[in-house]
Parts: structure tokens; C-alpha cells; sequence
């Protein structure tokens, strides 16, 4: 090796930038799984939210219908709202166990 030769600098460069390269990297995944994480949530936020007034739909609708055949308007309706209420509560405790199982990485069904 003569003086002038840069090969103990240029190795020295080289480890620091694999060290970058790699932090780099490892922010790279944090940020695509923060975003994956994000972006289910948020669907998972809409499936709720639309089971709900589904359920509440539903409920108030055969609640109609039923008043209509009985002639007993609005007290069947009226049932039917806390019957869609109480329906859309239950799945939507079930749809949170089962994102939550999903996040937490287990396979198995709940219900």
C-alpha cells in the first residue's frame, strides 16, 4: 500500500453508509406498517358504522311493516328500532374481536 491510498477511508465511508442504508430501511417498514395499520382501522371503522344503520334499517323497517299489517302504528316500529339497536350493538362488538384478533395475529374465528 503506497501513502496516498484511500482504501482504509473508503471502507470506513462504506460502513457508514450501509449503517444509513440500513436504518433507512427499517424506518421504511415501521412507516408501511403504521400505514397498513392506519388504513384497516379506518375500514374496519366504516364496516362498523354501515352494520350499524344496516341493523338499525332493518329493524325499523320490519317494525313498519308490521305495523302496517297490524294497524298498531308506531309501537311495532318503535320495538323494531331497539331490536335493530341491540342487533347493531351485538355485531359490532363481534366485529371489534374480531379485528382485534386479526391485529393481535390470531387465526381463530370469534363469535
Amino acid at each position: 500500500m503506497t501513502e496516498g491510498d484511500d482504501l482504509p477511508h473508503a471502507s470506513k465511508d462504506l460502513e457508514g453508509l450501509s449503517d444509513r442504508l440500513a436504518a433507512a430501511r427499517e424506518r421504511a417498514e415501521i412507516e408501511e406498517t403504521i400505514r397498513r395499520n392506519a388504513t384497516s382501522a379506518l375500514g374496519g371503522g366504516f364496516q362498523i358504522a354501515v352494520e350499524m344503520l344496516a341493523a338499525l334499517a332493518v329493524g325499523t323497517g320490519l317494525g313498519y311493516m308490521a305495523d302496517q299489517l297490524f294497524g298498531t302504528l308506531p309501537w311495532i316500529m318503535v320495538a323494531g328500532i331497539f331490536l335493530g339497536f341491540a342487533t347493531g350493538v351485538r355485531n359490532m362488538i363481534r366485529s371489534a374481536k374480531r379485528m382485534n384478533a386479526k391485529q393481535n395475529g390470531e387465526d381463530k374465528k370469534t363469535g
